[in-house]
């Protein structure tokens, strides 16, 4: 799916509106209108007024709409619209997928009524358009399906702009904001994301050490919603930026932090220490808690013996949970709970891959093995790329130690077969390259930056493997994939206050957070630690090959 081509050029939409603006539109026939255009003024990221115009030219709908503003505005948003489309009742589903989000317009036509949403405004609003049917039939008291046969309903598409008339500024759009070029891959662009990346997080550090979970832009406000998994895994993140920086400021809010969440979900049962959150021990909670304590007491953010009983207790309940034939059992509470097999041990796996390192315990290495035997035949049997990472970071780990060459060669496999479901080039849209998706099986996950950042993690490991043992095909190949991946990362990034978050109300709140998809403006904040921890491990390989994105698009998605 290429760039809309030809746009219509910015200095003329700059001029169309200048025009409209100042009066003067009956002396300018340029950017002729074929179809209605969408006019969204704002003022400080807030809509002060919309409307859709049909008139002859674009600078004769900005008079229009202007002369009709009720105070200053400085932003202009535009949708000039084109390709109608009639949209058959089983077609709904397809023709409004998400990956349509903030490319294709919907217009609804009932009982002489028209209703049009402008692709900007999904993008906006974070809705989605099949959601606007949704609400347009329940304000006429109908099911989607009884609109969806009593109306016409359409699709269209649009080219995109957002003007700063007081700036004299135009910017065309893609989805609502720009596209990160693969040419812009490099060392610079790493720095710059990473920046981005710490900063949101230590932001989000509470006074009380609370880290903010998860926040939707458009409302301007946090979700109640909250996960012990990853606010210890943020917590991990804190961590890796005090100990990257020497900053005094960024310890002490990693160490507010640790402090706060070993306070809140810290609890004991039956004398095993567990995170306790909303009647849930879960194994992966309990693993990443300890590898946060233990990054912390190594890296000398706190001493050598902070937490000794919170850590003390968190190893016997990871312990409690290990079974003898390798596998954990992967909830404290409740007892009879054992899913998510495909996340927790390998949570727990990293934790005891980071212990072992320290104490070289033989009989933790012996339960490491019993484990990565067992879960390799587990997952083999049921791949899921979801299992990927969290093993590859620690049989990486293990490997280093104990140099069992097995080890190695399951984490290369399974890092190769994990490969493919990146996406790159074809029809694919330009601003999902580097994804990581696979649409041939949805039941592996959706697109997912959170998900992107995770594989980028396991691979980067498995690229200093494959360095190491002198792989250098894999290594390249890995390598690729991983640049390909800091493309992906930047462009779901909130990074310019004026444009990619000109909707924002509250620009402070988002900027350096990551989307959780491009047409998804939810951040959560294992969005962000994910893809900065593994943007930090190619941050510190000096050697890491920054090659300039040559290679031709292969088939895309």
């Amino acid at each position: 799916m290429p760039l809309s081509a030809p746009l219509p050029d910015e200095s003329l939409v700059l001029k169309a509106v200048a025009e409209g603006m100042s009066g003067r539109s009956a002396e300018s026939d340029a950017l002729p209108l074929a179809a209605p255009v969408w006019l969204a003024w704002r003022q400080d990221g807030r809509r002060i007024a919309a409307e859709w115009h049909a008139a002859p030219t674009l600078a004769e709908a900005v008079a229009r709409s202007a002369a009709d503003l009720a105070g200053p505005a400085d932003a202009l948003e535009i949708c000039l619209t084109r390709d109608y489309r009639p949209v058959p009742p089983e077609r709904l589903a397809t023709a409004f997928a998400n990956s349509q989000r903030g490319l294709r317009g919907i217009e609804i036509a009932l009982d002489g009524r028209l209703t049009r949403i402008a692709p900007t405004a999904t993008i906006a609003s974070n809705r989605p358009p099949f959601r606007e049917i949704e609400r347009k039939a329940a304000a006429l008291g109908l099911t989607p399906e009884r609109l969806a046969a009593r109306a016409r309903i359409r699709s269209f598409e649009s080219d995109q702009f957002l003007v700063l008339p007081d700036r004299g500024l135009c910017h065309a759009l893609w989805r609502g904001g720009r596209v990160v070029p693969p040419e812009s891959i490099g060392p610079g662009l790493l720095r710059d994301t990473i920046r981005g990346l710490s900063g949101w997080l230590l932001r989000n550090v509470h006074p009380d050490g609370r880290m903010t979970y998860k926040y939707w832009p458009s409302r301007g406000v946090e979700s109640r919603a909250d996960n012990t998994i990853r606010q210890f895994m943020a917590t991990v993140a804190l961590g890796r930026i005090a100990r990257r920086g020497g900053d005094a400021g960024e310890a002490e809010a990693a160490r507010r932090n640790l402090a706060h969440n070993l306070r809140k979900f810290y609890a004991e049962v039956d004398g095993l220490g567990t995170i306790l959150h909303d009647g849930k021990a879960k194994l992966g909670a309990m693993a990443l808690a300890a590898l946060a304590i233990l990054e912390f007491r190594s890296s000398g953010l706190v001493e050598a013996t902070a937490h000794e009983e919170i850590f003390a207790g968190l190893c016997r309940g990871v312990a409690h949970l290990w079974q003898p034939d390798g596998s954990f059992r992967t909830f404290l509470v409740p007892a009879g709970r054992n899913d998510n097999q495909n996340f927790y041990p390998g949570e727990a796996l990293l934790f005891w891959a980071a212990l072992h390192r320290q104490t070289r315990d033989p009989d933790l290495a012996r339960k490491c093995l019993a484990s990565f035997r067992h879960y390799r035949d587990w997952h083999l049997a049921q791949p899921n790329p979801a299992f990927v990472p969290w093993h590859s970071q620690a049989y990486v780990m293990l490997h280093e130690d104990l140099g069992l060459p097995e080890l190695a060669a399951f984490v290369l496999d399974r890092n190769d077969w994990l490969l493919p479901m990146q996406q790159w080039g074809g029809r694919l849209a330009p601003d999902f390259q580097g994804r990581f998706f696979d649409p041939e099986r949805p039941d592996f996950g959706p697109p997912h930056a959170s998900s992107t950042g995770v594989y980028m993690e396991g691979l980067a490991e498995a690229w200093r493997l494959a360095r190491r043992l002198g792989e250098t095909d894999r290594a390249d190949r890995y390598a690729r994939v991983l640049r390909r991946g800091l493309r992906a990362v930047r462009q779901l990034q909130f990074r310019d206050r004026e444009i990619d978050a000109f909707y924002i109300s509250r620009p402070e709140a988002v900027m350096g957070g990551l989307r959780t998809e491009v047409y998804n403006n939810e951040i959560r904040v294992d969005n962000v630690q994910h893809c900065l921890m593994a943007l930090l491990k190619l941050e510190a390989e000096p050697d890491f090959p920054w090659e300039a994105e040559t290679e031709e698009p292969g088939p895309g998605s």
